[in-house]
């Protein structure tokens, strides 16, 4: 039952969609930044974040699948996490190049922007250990929203609490799977975290 349940948190938490779970946050705060789009805009926006950061690079690594290129779409080995790395990153930044061109808040670039930089953050470390991407798309989601928190001053305490509470999930999950060791889950939530808060703050 608790390896069920961890499949199913894996999936749902699938690093791939931690995106667009970021810019359906940002959409649904009461900030002047997202105030300021309507709604069809939205929507477009995140058909742009949706296509460009999950769609195109799932399709991408299901085609390196069918190919032999890798053997598993948990990507276990650590070897076979190169290519995904690129595609993903090249794809993430992609959706940064075509956000910016939009007239929105530069909050928009700076969380797609984060979320590219996480991607080549995780790709170094891959090359010399393995790492959960998991756990650092979770806490680059954390320090992303804790990072405007601070230099917006908004008190978002409530999402910040889910977010610490989904990944303690998703951590739990990733363990259970034994996909990772507990030092990989947590130096992967740690780096994501500091990564996007600094870029938060500092920017």
């Amino acid at each position: 039952m608790e390896t069920k349940f961890a499949k199913v948190i894996s999936a749902i938490f699938q690093p791939l969609l931690i995106p667009t779970y970021g810019f359906i946050i940002l959409f649904s705060l009461t900030a002047f930044f997202s105030l300021a789009i309507n709604p069809s805009a939205k929507w477009m926006i995140m058909g742009i974040v949706f296509l460009t950061t999950f769609l195109f690079p799932a399709l991408m690594i299901l085609f390196l699948l069918r190919m032999g290129v890798i053997t598993s779409l948990n990507l276990r080995n650590r070897q076979e996490r190169v290519l995904p790395f690129l595609i993903a990153g090249t794809f993430y930044y992609l959706a940064y190049y075509m956000l910016k061109q939009l007239q929105i808040s530069p909050i928009y670039n700076y969380f797609m922007i984060g979320t590219t930089f996480v991607i080549v953050v995780s790709m170094l470390i891959n090359f010399f250990w393995k790492i959960s991407i998991h756990m650092i798309s979770l806490g680059g989601l954390l320090g992303a929203f804790l990072g405007l928190s601070f230099v917006m001053m908004i008190d978002m305490t409530p999402l910040l609490i889910l977010i610490i509470f989904v990944s303690g999930m998703v951590g739990f999950s990733r363990l259970q799977l034994k996909a990772h060791t507990p030092a990989q889950v947590y130096s992967g939530f740690i780096a994501g975290l500091l990564v996007m808060l600094s870029l938060f703050i500092f920017l």
